[in-house]
């Protein structure tokens, strides 16, 4: 004869030895039993297939000669009284012994002291909502409002830097307001924040993009979306951005880079003149 002892582990936030909705319930058994029993296809033996479905034995396996365990959850509120809890395996069957369980919710009882009303009639089986799904719920469509939110935030701002592009347009082409700009640095000692203004002057008329509202990585982003073709003109781009940042208040250094603004410029309107033709 079996002899099988109840167990409940401890889970945070749960009381000790209560049984509720979703939490596993372990039975230690020892004593004879038929050695062949194929503890992987275990189950609950109900003589109503549709009760089968209240418990479920999630698993059970041989430890010894003479002992067993069973891991059992129960997935309707209810008080069970179980004259003798038999597990099958479809085949032979084993006694776990007279058991009477109360299996409680996990989601409190309404201020008029009603029971919650179970989730849906999705299944045969009328499942009680635990709180950690309306909280995933909750989650879930908090994200995707903040997304949306995010996204619309987004496309309003890309419409305001676009209408801002107008304030500075002009008669001069960008190439000779940029030859000029230069020229004007250079009389009054090449300082780096006027070589920087006049080079992002130019990307922005010449591209179209904002460069004076966007930081380096969100300049050159911004570019991709607009014109995904100009790959090499991103990746010179983003070399002549880094030597700004890294260039020494010296006078060989700053001519340097304003070499590589020269033939950035060149070279963008060499390719404008060859895409008019």
């Amino acid at each position: 004869m079996l002899q099988c002892e109840r167990q409940i582990p401890t889970v945070p936030g749960l009381k000790d030895q209560q049984i509720t909705v979703g939490r596993h319930v372990f039975f230690t058994c020892t004593g004879d039993y038929d050695k062949t029993f194929d503890f992987s296809l275990a189950k609950v033996f109900f003589t109503e297939e549709k009760d089968s479905l209240k418990i479920k034995v999630i698993k059970a396996e041989a430890r010894s000669a003479n002992q067993f365990d069973v891991d059992l959850v129960f997935y309707s509120a209810a008080e069970y009284t179980f004259p003798d809890l038999i597990i099958t395996d479809g085949n032979l069957q084993l006694s776990l012994g007279q058991q009477n369980l109360k299996v409680e919710s996990v989601i409190e009882k309404s201020s008029e002291g009603k029971p919650p009303e179970p989730f849906g009639p999705v299944l045969p089986l009328r499942l009680t909502w635990p709180v950690n799904y309306s909280l995933i719920a909750a989650g879930v469509v908090l994200a995707v409002l903040s997304i949306i939110i995010w996204n619309i935030r987004k496309r309003y701002r890309y419409r305001q830097l676009i209408a801002k592009l107008k304030g500075y347009e002009s008669s001069m082409t960008p190439d000779l307001q940029f030859y000029k700009s230069i020229r004007k640095a250079e009389l009054n000692g090449f300082k780096m924040p006027e070589i920087e203004n006049a080079f992002r002057l130019y990307i922005l008329r010449r591209y179209g993009v904002p460069s004076f509202d966007l930081k380096n990585p969100s300049l050159l982003r911004f570019m991709k979306k607009n014109s995904p073709w100009l790959k090499k003109e991103r990746l010179e781009l983003k070399k002549i951005l880094s030597d700004i940042q890294s260039t020494a208040d010296t006078e060989p250094e700053k001519k340097g880079l304003i070499k590589k603004m020269y033939q950035f410029v060149d070279s963008s309107e060499a390719l404008k003149q060859r895409s008019l033709k």
